[in-house]
């Protein structure tokens, strides 16, 4: 199965998507999700069934136009079309307008030609409206009748319709037995879709709007790729970029695809992607990402993923899914609209009959007042009700950082009770540095050389470290994960072990280490020993320092009543010194991956809704149990398919803003229903009592549906809350010039905060420290830098 977007010209309302839906759902192997407020449609279907040629066929059919070769031009030609046809309906309407002058007593002061005043006259020119701009109604009531759903157009046909042919009938009266100021309502047709397509015109231009996060998101991307070939540098169209090209990406340039460099190093600004201000270094087989920006030197790029395979793509096409995903709230909305056409129908007729038959009023003011009721009844502000703030909040969100990835959420966030948080990369920054080495420069090269076979973050602290301190690889063979404690393997004939306290504890391993290993989870370290031939060599301590922003987010959601938890497979000490640090309670430690959902579904049986927080990846099944799973990462390890959430970069201050969108949209979306329904209650009783005209009712069923649209624009200017730590007004800058690695950022980020000073930012870049001199002076910072064994320039 495989997923398109279609762009459809022609809907405008809920009936519009159910008569599109209800067709494909005849089909098999084939399903269709309308989005109404972007105008697309995306179909899931069997590619050896179905080709993008016979779903067009099949959307034609059904009266609407499907659009293949979708371009950001395409609204503007729908646009102008729709405002041509616009111009001839005035042109046509107006004469009719001036004649109508003629029958009111109030307006006897204005001239009017006898020709306007004609009966044939209008007949001819009413007709052009009514069967010429008005056939697009005609036909999307004649779809709509045949797959039994009615909508809007109907509405619009009926009394329209009526008003021409009662009109026609008073003509025909007239001709067989003249009287000297016949009345028609020929005005009244054309009026009405006139103001219908005004109405839809401006709706057309509010829907555009809707979607500007989107086309920011689009424009994102290069247009164009610098490609090697035949060692010639050739700029071709981003289209025209294949699997296995290479791209020369010159300094200040766009990375035009996704890929991994072959040649060169630089630093890359990834921010427009993950959100994070600082760039990030990038040498060969380093991954990168299609839309960001390569700040420094000239790179070349090996394309591994184009086109629709891309982040930016697959980011553009989570968006327009999930604001065509219908959440409860909307399916009940299309429940009540399919029966809302019928029930309006019938209180017109009825409002005929007891008007004309029971209480004698006039035929034609009886008539007039139930064409009124008509055409005031469109049910289109309700269908685009949800849709339109869906689209404008999904957006929004996107332009933060987020991507929800079904409509559900936005109703849970609500009821959300309590948060558990993965600690490693979600509420600390997920990259352990080694902080402390006790062993060897043997024993360096033992641990070099096995957790250079491991991925896990500690893993890779550790080879940084060796690397920094000139450490050897050595022959290693019968590498093996020891799950949730640790590596083994065998090392120039010697059986090795890297791992935890319990895996020293399991392997019943004597030791001397107990002293340093109580200091260091007191410190929040996590320690690792190395254990070779059954006799421990050494160990070393990391710290994963808290996120700036993970103690203003929890202490957010506490002042919300929101339960914080920490669930994670560090030691019981190190995490329960981090959750103090935090401020949460409900701890979880030591726990094995495959733990995680068992301790989410512990929670949810207290009654709670539980959302979970975690890195997406191995955390999959807790993302997926939790009644809400939020995913934190970026790049490439995006787990989408696990998470209801997922956030583009590792700010943890992006989950309460996550929660807050959803909450505003939601809350958008009552109001806008509240509109449509308290509209409708209004104004029906008004036009079947004679206090709104068949044209004024038309200019107001037009200007509901604007309203619902605009109410949804208004969450553009939502602000979401800022969790930004405050660096106060005594700040210092010093430069180190003889730091080289991220031990010496830890070691010097430990020596000012152990002395006192908050806010320290090591750059290794260009070897500068900031840091908040917290009332103390920049001579007791540079002692305590030069205490550590560095230079201060």
């Amino acid at each position: 199965m495989i997923k398109k977007s279609i762009k459809v010209n022609g809907m405008t309302c809920a009936m519009c998507a159910k008569t599109i839906t209800n067709t494909f759902d005849n089909y098999e192997g084939i399903s269709a999700n309308v989005n109404v407020g972007a105008g697309k449609v995306i179909f899931t279907y069997e590619e050896e069934k179905y080709s993008l040629v016979d779903i067009a066929d099949i959307v034609t059919k059904i009266g609407y136009e499907p659009i293949l070769e979708g371009s950001l031009n395409d609204n503007k030609i729908e646009r102008a079309k729709l405002r041509r046809e616009i111009y001839i309906s005035l042109v046509f309407s107006i004469p009719l307008l001036w004649a109508m002058f003629s029958h009111i007593e109030f307006f006897s002061f204005i001239y009017v030609p006898e020709i306007l005043k004609n009966g044939i006259v209008q007949l001819v020119i009413s007709g052009i409206v009514q069967f010429y701009i008005g056939r697009r109604f005609y036909k999307a009531a004649y779809h709509s009748i045949r797959k039994k759903v009615l909508g809007m157009d109907i509405l619009v046909v009926m009394g329209t319709t009526s008003a021409y042919l009662y009109s026609l009938y008073l003509l025909y009266a007239q001709l067989s037995n003249p009287v000297m100021h016949p009345t028609y309502y020929f005005e009244i047709s054309a009026l009405i879709i006139t103001m219908v397509l005004i109405g839809n015109y401006i709706e057309h231009i509010a829907k555009e709007r809707t979607t500007d996060a989107l086309v920011e998101l689009v424009n994102l991307g290069a247009k164009e790729a610098r490609v090697l070939k035949n060692d010639r540098e050739v700029m071709v169209d981003i289209d025209e970029v294949f699997l296995g090209d290479l791209i020369v990406v010159k300094a200040k340039e766009k990375i035009p695809i996704d890929g991994k460099i072959i040649k060169g190093k630089s630093f890359v600004d990834e921010s427009m992607i993950t959100g994070e201000s600082i760039p990030v270094e990038k040498s060969i087989d380093s991954k990168v990402i299609g839309a960001t920006i390569n700040l420094r030197e000239t790179i070349i790029v090996e394309a591994t993923k184009i086109g629709s395979e891309t982040m930016l793509a697959k980011i553009i096409e989570t968006v327009e899914e999930t604001s065509a995903l219908k959440p409860p709230i909307q399916r009940t909305a299309d429940k009540i609209a399919s029966y809302f056409v019928p029930i309006v129908v019938s209180i017109a007729i009825l409002n005929f009959i007891v008007q004309f038959w029971l209480l004698g009023i006039d035929f034609s003011i009886a008539f007039e007042r139930t064409i009124a009721i008509l055409v005031i009844s469109c049910p289109c502000a309700l269908g685009l009700a949800t849709p339109t703030s869906i689209l404008v909040g999904n957006g929004k969100a996107a332009q933060n950082h987020i991507l929800y990835k079904g409509g559900e959420f936005f109703e849970l966030a609500n009821k959300i009770q309590a948060i558990a948080f993965d600690k490693t990369g979600t509420l600390t920054i997920g990259k352990p540095v080694v902080t402390d080495y006790i062993g060897g420069k043997k024993s360096l090269d033992y641990l070099y050389t096995l957790e250079k076979e491991s991925t896990h973050p500690i893993s890779v602290s550790l080879v940084e470290y060796a690397k920094d301190n000139q450490a050897k690889l050595l022959e290693l063979s019968e590498f093996e994960v020891v799950e949730g404690k640790g590596i083994k393997g065998v090392i120039n004939s010697d059986e090795v072990y890297i791992g935890s306290y319990n895996l020293i504890k399991e392997l019943n391993v004597p030791h001397d280490y107990l002293d340093d290993y109580n200091k260091y989870l007191l410190e929040a370290k996590t320690v690792n020993f190395l254990v070779i031939n059954n006799s421990i060599k050494a160990i070393y301590a990391v710290r994963d320092e808290i996120k700036d922003t993970s103690q203003l987010v929890i202490k957010e959601m506490k002042a919300r009543g929101l339960i914080p938890y920490m669930i994670t497979g560090d030691n019981h000490v190190v995490a329960k010194q981090i959750a103090k640090e935090l401020g949460i309670k409900n701890v979880y430690s030591e726990v094995l991956p495959h733990e995680k959902a068992k301790i989410v579904g512990d929670i949810q049986s207290k009654g709670l809704v539980t959302a979970f927080v975690g890195d997406g990846i191995n955390d999959a099944p807790a993302l997926k149990l939790a009644d809400v799973g939020i995913a934190m990462g970026h790049g490439t390890d995006i787990a989408i398919d696990s998470s209801d959430v997922t956030l583009m970069s590792y700010d943890l201050g992006l989950v309460i803003k996550a929660i807050d969108m959803s909450k505003a949209t939601l809350k958008n979306i009552y109001q806008n229903f509240a509109w449509a329904f308290s509209y409708n209650l209004i104004a029906i009783p008004l036009a079947a009592t004679g206090r709104l005209s068949m044209v004024v009712a038309a200019a107001a069923m037009a200007f509901s549906s604007i309203t619902v649209v605009l109410n949804a624009l208004r969450l553009k200017g939502y602000k979401l809350p800022e969790f930004k730590i405050d660096k106060g007004d005594d700040i210092m800058k010093l430069e180190v010039t003889d730091m080289t690695c991220n031990h010496c950022k830890m070691s010097i980020t430990n020596a000012l905060t152990e002395n006192g000073f908050n806010n320290v930012e090591v750059n290794l870049e260009d070897k500068s420290v900031v840091f908040d001199l917290n009332g103390k002076t920049s001579e007791e910072a540079i002692k305590a830098i030069e205490g550590k064994g560095y230079h201060v320039k």
